[in-house]
């Protein structure tokens, strides 16, 4: 298709590969110069010429007789607000958000798989139903591998019952009576009334299955099950799963059913689930070839800690991969302070983790944490001939600190805990010689609730490549230790970003993406307001 470009006195003619046909255009002889204006672009046109100016040589078509400079411009974009995405989370969020989805899913760093899975209500008539429908289709048996038992905390009063309706409204029966009652469903307890309905309504669980009962369970109804999961509820005063029926004449020394095909365990809710040393040796007796165990605690309590410790000195010889929760994202309370400074003099758990982690291939922790961990990890590892360590993935809620140390905050702004987060990574760093096979190192500490989450600090070690916190003595320990290693880059993100304010003090703006690199001086410019938002 021939286009034309009117120009007074004259028509210019026979320039037809020039301009699209989706383009239209005007000329001025006086500039001699043709401006387009952009109606479509081409789904092939050049990347590099949308949404900026771009300039075009065009010798060949205008035979050197007119020097045009062709400008391409385009309408100014509209500024678009990300929105965050799944996939932006961290992962500890993300897999919260698929289980809420999909169920309960084996962790991403698990050396088992879970293929088909089965959820069953840990109660006694949840047991009794389930093996009742696989009696009824054992073919099926064989494929289950993965069985979680949950095990429900509330459960009705008897002789009442509670109906919801589409309105929202909720009924209460007792004895044939109904009453309504403002429902709770959708929305919080706000009046004494609801509080009473409720209390009415419903009371702590008192017909769940025993341990012994699930274990038993497990054992007939699926002999190729790998995968188990527990899940024990949470609530203030939550009642323990026992873990055998009580009796006028109990039994001593009772063992659970042995379940030799179970490699991964999973805890969900532990505090429920065992509260003292013995519950623990009780059930990893009953699981011969355990390779993995997975523990979650609902809310930080200082009682986990300490139950933690002694019930490390238990674990498994041919366990391979642990991981520790003990403060989840669940809640936003934290362990006390105070009750942290007391329990660390006789109860520290970094010490008792550092003592295991040469028999362990992988290893993930979220809780309180600090440098003592690799330090003890490492004149550990000089009483073994080889360590299989490959993996150490730790959230960082917060860091042990001195007992006589007043500030024991968190975040961006506290220069105390930054030093302390420095010093665990510079001492994770240093563990590198003591552990040669350990190729994916990542501490992390994550605060949502950040004026600016993507500075929160970070150090990361996967395929001898680095990201994150630096300074000095991590770069020479890293060259020391890892030759090979280094960062993906090396500078200051952060001070890349400075800017003045309108009274003249340095500044800097938060960053839209991650930094790859962050200088650890930086943070206490922040701690003293030196550096903040522009």
């Amino acid at each position: 298709m021939d286009t034309m470009i009117q120009q007074p006195g004259k028509l210019l003619t026979d320039i037809p590969t020039i301009l699209p046909s989706p383009y239209s255009y005007t000329s001025h002889i006086s500039s001699q110069e043709i401006r387009w204006k952009r109606l479509h672009m081409p789904n092939d046109f050049p990347r590099q010429f949308g949404n900026r100016r771009a300039s075009l040589d065009l010798p060949e078509l205008l035979k050197d007789t007119l020097r045009l400079e062709v400008r391409l411009q385009d309408e100014t974009p509209k500024k678009r607000v990300r929105r965050t995405q799944l996939q932006d989370l961290p992962e500890e969020i993300q897999q919260g958000v698929l289980d809420m989805l999909m169920g309960s899913l084996s962790s991403t760093s698990s050396s088992i798989t879970s293929q088909t899975q089965v959820k069953v209500k840990g109660t006694k008539a949840g047991l009794a139903e389930a093996a009742d429908w696989f009696l009824l289709n054992p073919h099926l048996q064989q494929y289950v591998r993965h069985i979680e038992i949950w095990v429900p905390v509330w459960e009705r009063r008897a002789g009442q019952t509670l109906l919801v309706d589409l309105s929202g409204s909720m009924t209460l029966e007792q004895h044939g009576r109904p009453q309504t009652v403002n429902t709770i469903v959708t929305t919080t307890i706000r009046t004494p009334q609801e509080v009473e309905n409720i209390n009415q309504a419903y009371q702590l669980a008192s017909s769940n299955a025993t341990l012994d009962e699930i274990f038993n369970c497990v054992s007939c109804l699926f002999p190729e099950a790998c995968i188990l999961t527990i899940e024990g509820g949470h609530c203030k005063k939550p009642p323990m799963i026992q873990q055998f029926r009580r009796s006028k004449f109990p039994i001593q020394n009772q063992r659970l059913q042995s379940l030799p095909s179970i490699r991964t365990l999973i805890i969900k809710g532990a505090w429920n689930v065992m509260r003292e040393e013995v519950h623990f040796t009780i059930i990893v007796a009953a699981l011969p070839n355990l390779r993995e165990w997975q523990t979650t605690y609902a809310k930080p309590k200082t009682k986990a800690y300490t139950l933690m410790c002694p019930t490390l000195h238990h674990i498994p010889q041919t366990l391979t991969h642990l991981k520790i929760c003990l403060e989840g994202f669940y809640s936003k309370d934290s362990v006390s302070a105070s009750k942290m400074r007391t329990l660390q003099q006789s109860h520290h758990l970094c010490r008792d983790i550092g003592r295991i982690l040469p028999q362990l291939e992988a290893f993930t922790f979220t809780g309180r944490i600090c440098a003592c961990l690799f330090t003890t990890a490492i004149a550990s590892a000089s009483k073994v001939r080889k360590s299989r360590l490959r993996s150490v993935d730790l959230v960082v809620k917060n860091c042990c600190r001195d007992p006589t140390a007043w500030n024991d905050g968190t975040g961006i702004h506290n220069w105390p805990f930054i030093q302390t987060f420095a010093a665990l990574a510079t001492a994770g760093v240093r563990s590198l010689l003591a552990y040669p096979s350990l190729t994916f190192l990542r501490i992390r500490f994550i605060d949502l609730d950040s004026q600016c989450p993507l500075l929160n600090p970070y150090f990361q070690l996967q395929n001898n490549r680095c990201s994150g916190i630096w300074n000095d003595e991590i770069l020479a320990l890293l060259g020391t230790a890892r030759p090979e290693a280094g960062f993906e880059r090396l500078g200051d993100d952060v001070v890349g970003m400075r800017g003045w304010d309108k009274e003249g003090r340095v500044c800097v703006g938060y960053p839209v993406l991650r930094p790859r690199s962050i200088k650890v001086g930086n943070y206490k410019a922040f701690a003293e307001g030196v550096l903040g938002s522009i």
